[in-house]
């Protein structure tokens, strides 16, 4: 039974506010960290292993959420990790030492990682008819967050100390997840086996036509390949120290130059979204590749091609000396609004291509596959940087959106829902 309009708004924006604060309380941390290493005691080593466990434990606990969907309902899962994440952050504003810390994080990585195999699946099935729309406007909400993560926590250090405002966000997060539980359930589990047994071996059927539907598959290498899955981890470790030590450029200034690349990630994905619930969200997502390489190519060349633009407009422009900022920044704006848009299109194909009751295993694979190798593709990026420059290595993940582009052929166009559910599947369990 479908929900009507207005419960289903009240899901739509209480996962949009959840996946906000979860990118909130992700982002927030490179800004305290300088704080928590020197209190803490941490090197750069110690950071890097807090990272790697984070990410193993949180990747992996992407495919657990999927087996717990035939137990759990999906918006009671949600609040589950909502509280988990919260419980996460107020451990992390309560450590004494190093094991302390990445316990907590780790904790905290954990109960994030729900939002998105969890929360896509829970848009998908309530808005089958505008699902390119609704999970851009979901991704460009979370972008919101990590607009503001930065700036929010720089100011409440002013006033108060890095374990405080974990503890602020702390409540945030259980708030939000106690909010998930007042949700009244559409659908019950009327439709699914009695007995746990029979709903494990449900759960695993579904992993197996998942992981032999060649879309999905297909669907998930785009996405890992193109930027290594997690352009983002390349973008926020490595754009602002270029902007610094190779353009000169001031950190108040860097921070305004991420901060508008920050903002095209918000604008870029509503716009490809919404393009895409009209025309074949194949090809919208194959020409928003395809934008992605020729601009990351700008952005790893924009020395170059200033300098060019400087010479051609200086005999009649004598102040395009003076364009080197603007352009910088436009570029940044189109970087940030294409390469953002990738995920949210995959969602939306994600979930076209099979029945409500393999969705979630289907996202739980999919968010597995495309940010496994973000780590690595992260660290090969730095060791590009620190031997042949910049334009070198970002020039590389030009390459891997063509890479892409090409492995998008291996998917057949899925036909779109027509009804309040998708094609051949059950209604949507909040």
């Amino acid at each position: 039974m479908a929900a009507p309009p207005v419960e289903r708004a009240l899901v739509l924006w209480l996962t949009n506010a959840s996946h906000a604060a979860n990118h909130f309380q992700n982002q927030m941390v490179s800004t305290l960290y300088p704080v928590i290493m020197a209190e803490l005691g941490l090197g750069y080593f110690q950071l890097g292993t807090i990272t790697a466990i984070r990410v193993v434990f949180g990747n992996a606990s992407q495919i657990v959420y999927g087996f717990l969907t035939p137990f759990v309902r999906r918006s009671q899962l949600l609040g589950i990790a909502n509280v988990v994440m919260g419980l996460g952050n107020l451990f992390t504003g309560l450590v004494g030492g190093y094991t302390g810390f990445v316990v907590a994080r780790t904790v905290t990585s954990v109960g994030a990682s729900a939002q998105h195999p969890v929360g896509a699946s829970l848009l998908s099935g309530m808005f089958p008819r505008r699902r390119g729309t609704i999970l851009a406007l979901n991704s460009s909400v979370a972008n919101i967050g990590s607009l503001l993560a930065p700036a929010a926590a720089g100011l409440l250090l002013l006033v108060v100390g890095w374990r405080q405002i974990f503890l602020v966000v702390a409540v945030l997060c259980l708030l939000v997840g106690a909010t998930y539980f007042l949700l009244r359930d559409r659908v019950g589990v009327s439709g699914q086996p009695a007995s746990r047994k029979a709903r494990l071996a449900r759960g695993k059927d579904s992993y197996l036509r998942v992981l032999r539907n060649r879309n999905i598959m297909a669907i998930s290498l785009v996405q890992m390949v193109g930027a290594a899955g997690g352009e983002g981890g390349v973008n926020q470790t490595y754009i602002g120290p270029h902007l610094v030590r190779d353009f000169g450029l001031s950190l108040t200034m860097a921070g305004v130059a991420l901060s508008v690349f920050t903002l095209g990630s918000v604008v870029g994905p509503l716009c490809f979204g919404w393009l895409s619930d009209r025309w074949s969200r194949k090809t919208i997502i194959q020409a928003s590749l395809l934008l992605s390489a020729l601009v990351t190519l700008s952005v790893a060349h924009q020395d170059v091609l200033l300098s060019g633009l400087i010479g051609a407009l200086s005999p009649w422009w004598p102040a395009a000396q003076e364009s080197f900022l603007p352009f910088l920044l436009l570029n940044l704006l189109l970087y940030g609004g294409v390469t953002s848009s990738r995920q949210t299109l995959t969602q939306a194909l994600v979930a076209d291509s099979l029945a409500d009751e393999d969705r979630d295993a289907a996202f739980s694979v999919y968010y597995f596959v495309a940010f496994f190798s973000d780590p690595v593709w992260s660290l090969v990026t730095g060791i590009l940087m620190e031997n042949f420059g910049f334009a070198f290595a970002f020039s590389r993940l030009s390459v891997t959106y063509l890479i892409g582009m090409a492995l998008l052929f291996l998917v057949r166009s899925p036909g779109r829902t027509t009804s309040s559910g998708p094609p051949g599947g059950h209604a949507a369990t909040t």
